[in-house]
């Protein structure tokens, strides 16, 4: 097939090309606007053209190119007006105008290469200069001569009439020159080469052929062979492959198509690079912001003193609420209940006393989570906009952690809690209270028994008839029962101070205690807050790893078309 290796080489430029401005619209790379893009005219098929007059074979010259009885051709005159042959569906013939026929044709060779057949030169009704400007955009004008009468002034007028571009793309035919001799075809050509330089300055080429004999060795091929080369197509399939694959305007087409894909490739490779660079800085940046982040976290951490410190104070009131209860269970009713029916009061105050803390660590978890999500908050409306003004993410209006304040809350205080079971267990409130308690109880219950003996002796004197010493007695029952309330008083008192000075001098336990877990929690804290730039981070990587598979298309387009390049120039 005419021009296959050059049609060939556009399809594949075509396709890399399309190719590579697929990889530039995934990639995100901006590609200049080129107003003189070749391609259109690239893709445009080689487009071949017949004139002559009347019956000079322009129809059946047509047919051997093709191989096939495509266009009508006859003794008398068939063709009355030009007719337009593509590929396409036979059964979409249709008009435009009065004199041009679109003529879709489902042959293999039409994919390629389109033709024009015109009715004759010398034909009166024909309109041939009116269409000859249209005529003129083919790529290849043949104008055709019958052997017989290669002088015919119609033609030859339209010859003349052709531009100087035109001209360019214009060769003679010699029609049925299996009815001539070689001498006479050589004479023939003369004549005719004498006529180009008095009619349009210049020589064009000639060529001699038979048609019908191509054509019929095209359909016969196996019992034509001396049909075919005496029908001199070898030679004009030939001319016409060099026109096809040589011609200066294709060839400067199919080289500013490869140029420009050339071009873009670049551009292409130019955005990666800035993608890559880009992208290489916004791992920086979201370096920079994780730094603020752990900046934001020691701030935090070195302003949690004051908090701890208001949990001091907290643990401080705390030792105070229990001293006064410590208090008022230690009056001497109540005591005599516990002295006769047993005293838990020691496992009570640390129940109490460890419940208190466990609210007040809760509490003191709950206002922490809040300022430190309140921080958060603050550093977060400030770094969204930054975040998507540099990488053009939206990390989103809330910081991740925002969607599990309770879980956090729970969290910060099973964290604070785990230290508080050391510190409660290190107050050691009931092996502090045991011992007092034990010997003020035990102070008082001898004190109580005496009491209690005396008073018994006393009645037993007064029953005798002894009342002096029954009351003297009775006296004595008296100051004992006095000095055990006053033990009573002044042991609660010492018990109280005595508890009150050794819980006061564990807060500074509570606070140490309190300082490690606090200090982790807000470290927690701060990596569920971390979480939304790892997303970004998370994002950004997913970014990266696309550039390698794109990069890898890059490097199979540019191998794909430098071999293109290198066909071309052979």
């Amino acid at each position: 097939m005419a021009g296959e290796r050059y049609f060939e080489l556009r399809d594949r430029l075509l396709d890399c090309f399309g190719r590579i401005e697929e990889l530039a619209a995934e990639s995100g790379v901006s590609l200049k606007d080129d107003p003189d893009d070749p391609r259109e005219r690239l893709v445009r098929n080689f487009r071949v053209a017949a004139l002559g007059e009347i019956n000079a074979g322009k129809s059946t010259l047509l047919n051997a190119l093709v191989g096939a009885e495509m266009c009508p051709a006859g003794p008398l005159p068939t063709t009355r007006e030009f007719r337009h042959y593509g590929f396409g569906p036979a059964a979409g013939e249709r008009r435009r105008g009065d004199d041009w026929v679109e003529c879709p044709r489902q042959h293999p060779m039409l994919e390629t290469i389109e033709l024009i057949d015109s009715p004759g030169t010398n034909l009166p009704e024909a309109r041939i200069r009116e269409r000859l400007p249209e005529v003129e955009q083919a790529d290849l004008i043949l104008v055709v001569f019958p052997a017989a009468n290669t002088w015919t002034a119609a033609t030859w007028d339209i010859v003349s009439a052709l531009s100087d571009d035109a001209l360019g793309r214009t060769a003679l035919v010699v029609q049925q020159a299996d009815q001539k001799q070689a001498e006479d075809l050589r004479v023939i050509r003369g004549h005719m080469t004498d006529l180009c330089l008095k009619k349009v300055g210049r020589e064009l080429p000639i060529l001699c052929v038979a048609a019908k004999l191509a054509l019929e060795a095209k359909r016969a091929p196996a019992t034509s062979r001396e049909g075919w080369a005496a029908s001199g197509f070898s030679a004009f399939e030939d001319f016409l492959n060099d026109r096809v694959c040589r011609a200066p305007e294709r060839e400067h087409l199919i080289l500013r198509a490869a140029h420009q894909a050339g071009r873009v490739l670049r551009e292409v490779e130019d955005g990666l690079d800035r993608q890559r660079r880009s992208m290489d800085d916004d791992g920086w940046f979201l370096s920079g912001l994780e730094r603020e982040v752990e900046k934001l976290r020691d701030l935090v951490l070195e302003e949690s003193e004051k908090a701890r410190a208001a949990a001091g104070r907290f643990f401080r009131g705390e030792v105070d609420d229990q001293c006064r209860a410590l208090e008022a269970r230690l009056r001497f009713l109540p005591s005599l209940k516990r002295v006769f029916f047993g005293d838990p009061l020691a496992s009570e105050i640390e129940t109490e006393f460890g419940a208190r803390l466990q609210e007040a660590v809760q509490a003191f978890a709950r206002i922490e989570v809040d300022r430190l999500m309140e921080e958060c908050h603050g550093h977060w409306d400030e770094v969204r906009p930054r975040v998507v003004d540099r990488m053009g993410m939206d990390p989103g209006e809330q910081p991740p952690m925002d969607d599990s304040r309770a879980g956090l809350i729970d969290r910060f205080t099973r964290r604070l809690q785990r230290g508080l079971a050391g510190v409660t267990t290190a107050l050691r409130v009931r092996a502090r209270l045991d011992p007092m308690l034990r010997r003020r109880n035990l102070l008082l219950k001898v004190l109580l028994a005496a009491s209690l003996v005396v008073l018994t002796a006393a009645g037993v004197c007064g029953m005798s008839g002894r009342d002096g010493t029954g009351l003297v007695l009775l006296a004595v029952a008296a100051v004992l029962a006095v000095v055990a309330g006053l033990h009573a008083w002044i042991s609660a008192r010492r018990i109280t101070v005595a508890f009150r000075e050794e819980l006061g001098d564990s807060e500074t336990t509570f606070e140490s205690a309190l300082e490690a877990d606090h200090a982790e929690a807000v470290r927690f804290l701060f990596r569920e807050y971390g979480n939304g730039l790892i997303g970004v981070r998370r994002q950004l990587a997913d970014r990266k790893a696309s550039l390698e598979p794109r990069s890898k298309r890059w490097d199979a387009l540019f191998l794909e078309l430098k071999m293109i390049e290198q066909d071309m120039g052979t």
